[in-house]
């Protein structure tokens, strides 16, 4: 069973660099938590939050600064695409086809069979170029036509974006209205505003479906990820349906890589069995570079961790540090 954590420890403004009234259910080594901050430093992060039975464990950094999100992004619209599914505005089952959904250079039919879950789990079979894809990601692609729809699992930033466009099309608003509308009001997220951390990214040389990009703070995302923490609820309100919060972080397909990333949901990537000592079913929302959050349900304890990557020479973070870095959150914590 998943427990449930209050919100309202959130709501002040500045947040303590360790709580003071930490509740006696909570028990965390200060030495653990130097080690945890030490680390931090030693890599450059920009900000750090660990929140655990709704109370603020540790902050460090910028907490209130909107970095660039990334892919973080990515476990943002799955939550609006599971409160559109429950009100009954997204179908799962719909097909690109019966969505009209294309791209330039036509899709195959066989692309058009697709449906909308197969694009959550990233296992559209749909290998089109996409906007905002990476180098690397364009040339490890896998060929227009070599795996069908539901039958293999890849990264795949059309997939993501083209969700971008079913949602708007379905719902007739933008992701970062409904986000704000949504998610960042009712949570009282204290530091996203839309004009200024929310745009669209066209490449119409690459495709059509233009990538939906955020920027937001450590203390926003504690907010967010409290709600997956607590199966949907903020306070008195059911604001995701607790069903989507258990369908999108159960693993569907497995990875080729290790720890907080050995498996992959709906947007968020779930930590499998045997993954380096990690508690399996926890999962986290990452995006390039270190942006990154993890919820893990068993210890009822939230890790945020950002990196400034505006700054194009800073420093980055990659999933195999990242893995280092939850496991000393989780040794920081006594038994």
């Amino acid at each position: 069973m998943r427990l449930f954590v209050s919100p309202v420890l959130f709501m002040a403004a500045a947040l303590p660099m360790i709580a003071q009234e930490t509740p006696q259910r909570v028990a965390w080594s200060q030495q653990g938590l130097q080690e945890v901050f030490t680390f931090t430093d030693s890599i450059g992060t920009a900000a750090l939050l660990i929140v655990s039975d709704g109370v603020v464990i540790a902050s460090r950094g910028r907490v209130e600064h909107s970095f660039r999100a990334h892919s973080l992004r990515k476990s943002m619209l799955s939550a609006l695409v599971g409160i559109a599914v429950h009100e009954g505005v997204i179908d799962t089952t719909h097909t690109l086809g019966q969505l009209g959904i294309n791209d330039s250079g036509q899709l195959t039919t066989m692309e058009r069979t697709a449906s909308v879950i197969d694009l959550l789990a990233a296992r559209s079979g749909v290998y089109h170029s996409a906007a905002s894809e990476t180098s690397d990601a364009r040339a490890g692609r896998p060929a227009r036509g070599s795996y069908q729809p539901d039958k293999h699992w890849y990264y795949n930033n059309w997939d993501f974006n083209a969700l971008g466009t079913i949602y708007s099309q379905l719902t007739g608003q933008s992701v970062g209205e409904a986000f704000e509308a949504l998610l960042a009001g009712p949570l009282g997220m204290e530091d996203f505003q839309l004009h200024e951390h929310f745009r669209y990214q066209h490449e119409p040389e690459y495709s059509q479906h233009p990538a939906y990009k955020f920027r937001v703070s450590a203390r926003d995302l504690a907010r967010f990820g409290t709600l997956f923490l607590n199966e949907g609820r903020w306070e008195d309100s059911q604001i995701l349906p607790a069903a989507w919060v258990v369908q999108s972080t159960t693993m569907r397909s497995r990875t080729d890589q290790r720890g907080t990333k050995s498996g992959y949901g709906l947007m968020w990537w779930v930590t499998g069995p045997n993954a380096l000592g990690l508690p399996e079913g926890s999962f986290t929302a990452s995006g390039s570079g270190g942006q990154r959050m993890t919820i893990l349900p068993g210890a009822a304890t939230i890790i945020v961790h950002l990196m400034d990557t505006d700054d194009r020479d800073g420093p980055r973070m990659g999933t195999s540090t990242y893995n280092k870095l939850v496991r000393l959150v989780l040794e920081a914590q006594i038994r």
